[in-house]
């Protein structure tokens, strides 16, 4: 039975496309280009998302290491952050789940200062009845700590859990510990497919 549901952020709730990211920061194609192979795709920025490298310390390497300058490295940063804008078909669909009175959890890859920024920008997600962010536990998905860290501070079952998340390493790790999972898509098909699993379950009643 199914009592619980555990979003992803990136691409799932909120929006995440790294090339469309570098595209609407600079009409530079060299520039895109930098951004990308040794920003957004540098073992540095996974670093980022494990919590084993601040932003503070990150911007000057990363400044260094492409030729551009920490103050424009900074505006790319914050802009990385802008354009982390909801998703409203799967806000929509968070809330049509709390409706049902499932309780709700993140578990998401993601640097402590961005999670911060979405978390003061973005109500909803004090809605959510606990989460994870790699970037405070120094262990990311698809590693299994992280799922089992979930489990444990929450007292979750994962045999109990829906999971969703976009990148499909980390379907397969929730699968293996006995997650039920759904690799979302931003499909109106992918949206019923997990209404259509809930839906075949009583969700657990909160006690009043």
């Amino acid at each position: 039975m199914i009592r619980n549901v555990i979003f992803d952020f990136g691409a799932v709730l909120f929006q995440w496309n790294p090339q469309k990211i570098v595209e609407t920061f600079t009409r530079s194609i060299d520039e895109q280009n930098i951004l990308m192979e040794q920003v957004l795709a540098h073992p540095d920025w996974l670093a980022l998302d494990r919590g084993t490298m601040l932003l503070a310390e990150e911007i000057p390497k990363f400044a260094a290491r492409t030729g551009i300058s920490c103050q424009r490295m900074e505006e790319f940063i914050n802009h990385i952050q802008l354009s982390l804008e909801k998703i409203p078909e799967t806000e929509a669909l968070f809330f049509r789940i709390l409706d049902k009175n499932y309780p709700t959890y993140y578990l998401t890859n993601m640097c402590s200062a961005f999670f911060e920024t979405l978390y003061e920008k973005h109500h909803f997600i004090s809605f959510f009845d606990g989460g994870v962010v790699s970037g405070k536990e120094l262990t990311m998905k698809p590693e299994p700590e992280i799922f089992h860290l979930l489990c444990q501070r929450y007292h979750l079952n994962p045999h109990e859990c829906l999971f969703i998340d976009d990148h499909y390493p980390n379907i397969e790790t929730a699968k293996s510990l006995g997650f039920n999972t759904v690799h979302f898509t931003p499909t109106q098909d992918c949206i019923r497919e997990i209404e259509e699993a809930l839906a075949m379950f009583s969700p657990k009643i909160q006690a009043l």
